[in-house]
């Protein structure tokens, strides 16, 4: 592997932990003209994700229309928010919020005046949308619920990045699959149940990291395996046999059963690295990539670092967290579809280049330079039009004042989001308590007293004792006491496929299914077969033996 070579290792501004600037990074920086970040990468990427809802909805009036709408801005937003048609509608002029840069105050100063006045995106959706009214940041869904992140879902529900999905619910990750429940990291699967990390499995449940199989139970590291239990052949009528012994149509034998699972999971070895057909990387859930580090779930990089959520082809990015199909961006949040030299930027895609600490513009934009919004325009900066004279000498001279001040390429400050810190995408990965949210100043929603009203009624264990009154019953979480229902269109899928009823919230289910994926953390490891050294996911605190991808496939293969 081609190794980076350590240059510096300054302490982090935010969190006061040493990290390390590579030769490829100063590398990169010089491309771009970037200064060194003054936060690790950790503290950079929660930066970024704080200013990312990708979950929380509210009831809500379009600003515009006035119709009721669904939103991902909560009731105490003082900003006007739109729905879609309006917001990309021709009813509103972006450019009628422009303002003039004053040379004698803080630029994000002056953006974050711009930021709290143009209307916001109640959500994003595109294509055509139908029967999917609570979903958000998602393209072409049908008959779709409480899905977020993904492209062309039918019958869909609880769910969190996707790809082609039908008749799926409670799974992250989830891409070309169908009539699958609770699985993460899962692709090409048919029926398959409270499983990770698989590829091309069905008529299965509790599997993690297996491929090609079918009717297993309790599999790990198995590869096109048939009636397999805890990796243990079985003929047919032994396995349906025992299959009927467990009993996992019922609640508690399912709960018991994930014990079982689990113990059995830390008794196998684990691949260091999670991906296929990848050269000279490091991170985890990568696929198809080349000279590419740290970074996770994503899939076509060259030439990347720190990277998360990427799917399309990138090249030469570092430091962008979700969607691309882009070249040369760096410090970003949701960017791509062809975006080209993007840089600070939050939500800016579909054939943008150029363009430096702007939000929301969208659309065959370029040269743009603190905006927000924009659709099809060049040589704007806050929102004020200019002539290519103009916007490259104001260009110079904010970018001037910017490195001065130190604000240049980084992105926007936490304390300007539209968004509670405990609402966004940064909670899940860098938690924070309330107390520690009030010392460094960052804002908090509160929970709604209300929506945690103790309830008597518990759950059946099974689907069949199961009958439609409990869709007018309200139900508590037994994890966060929160209240929750059921809509018919679920209980239509536990009844297919013979699983009782959740008896947590959709919220508290996400946040098993995120405990079940390792962190995007990399740790020191030797290869427990050769020796090797390794970098990996996987902490030395875990029980687990770790084995490097080559004697992986050796063992396994």
């Amino acid at each position: 592997m081609d190794t980076e070579k350590t240059i510096k290792t300054p302490p982090c501004r935010t969190c006061k932990q040493n990290f390390e600037i590579t030769d490829r990074d100063i590398a990169f920086y010089k491309k771009i003209e970037a200064p060194e970040p003054k936060d690790c990468y950790h503290c950079r990427q929660r930066r970024r994700q704080s200013y990312r809802n990708e979950r929380h909805l509210y009831k809500d009036t379009c600003d515009l229309c006035k119709k009721s709408i669904i939103s991902i801005y909560s009731e105490d937003k003082t900003f006007p928010v739109y729905c879609s048609d309006c917001w990309f509608g021709d009813g509103w002029d972006r450019m009628d919020y422009g303002q003039d840069y004053d040379p004698s105050r803080s630029f994000f100063d002056q953006w974050n005046d711009l930021w709290k006045k143009v209307p916001k995106l109640g959500l994003l959706t595109l294509g055509q949308m139908e029967n999917s009214d609570y979903t958000h940041d998602a393209i072409r869904l049908t008959n779709c619920y409480l899905i977020f992140d993904g492209e062309q879902a039918k019958d869909c529900m609880y769910g969190e990045t996707f790809y082609l999905t039908k008749d799926c619910a409670d799974f992250l990750f989830l891409m070309k699959s169908e009539l699958c429940y609770e699985c993460t990291n899962c692709n090409d699967c048919y029926n398959l149940n409270y499983s990770q990390f698989c590829n091309n499995c069905n008529e299965s449940a509790f599997l993690q990291d297996c491929t090609g199989c079918q009717n297993c139970l309790g599999c790990v590291n198995r590869h096109r395996a048939k009636f397999e239990i805890f990796n243990k052949q079985y003929s047919e009528e032994e396995y349906n046999e025992k299959i009927k012994q467990y009993g996992l149509h019922d609640y508690n034998n399912i709960q018991k059963f994930k014990q079982e699972f689990k113990k059995f999971v830390q008794s196998q070895p684990k691949k260091s690295t999670r991906g296929l057909q990848n050269e000279n990387i490091t991170g985890d859930n990568i696929h198809n990539s080349k000279d590419t580090f740290y970074s996770f779930d994503c899939a076509d990089l060259r030439d990347c670092k720190y990277m998360t959520n990427c799917v399309m082809k990138s090249n030469d990015c570092m430091d962008v967290d979700i969607w691309g199909g882009m070249d040369r961006c760096y410090n970003c949040e949701c960017v791509g579809e062809g975006a080209q030299n993007i840089i600070a930027c939050y939500y800016v895609a579909f054939n943008v280049r150029d363009c430096y600490h702007s939000a929301f513009c969208m659309k065959s934009n370029h040269d743009l330079l603190g905006c927000v919004a924009l659709i099809h325009k060049h040589h704007c900066i806050l929102n004020k039009q200019y002539s290519e004279e103009e916007y490259t000498k104001l260009f110079a001279q904010i970018k001037a004042q910017m490195q001065k001040s130190g604000e240049w390429m980084e992105f926007f400050p936490i304390q300007t989001s539209a968004f509670k810190y405990n609402e966004t995408v940064a909670q899940e990965y860098f938690p924070i308590t309330k107390e520690q949210a009030a010392k460094w100043k960052i804002p908090w929603q509160e929970k709604d007293p209300a929506k945690y009203k103790p309830v008597d009624f518990t759950p059946p264990d099974t689907i069949a004792e199961t009958d439609d009154s409990i869709l007018k019953q309200i139900l508590g979480c037994e994890t966060c006491g929160k209240n929750y229902r059921l809509v018919s269109q679920e209980l239509d899928l536990y009844r297919k496929k013979n699983i009782p009823v959740p008896h947590q919230c959709s919220d508290c289910r996400h946040t098993a299914r995120m405990q079940l994926r390792n962190p995007r953390f990399l740790y020191k490891r030797k290869c427990s077969k050769s020796g090797e050294d390794l970098e990996t996911t996987i902490s030395p605190k875990r029980p687990e033996a770790i084995l490097s991808p080559e004697e992986f496939v050796k063992e396994f293969f």
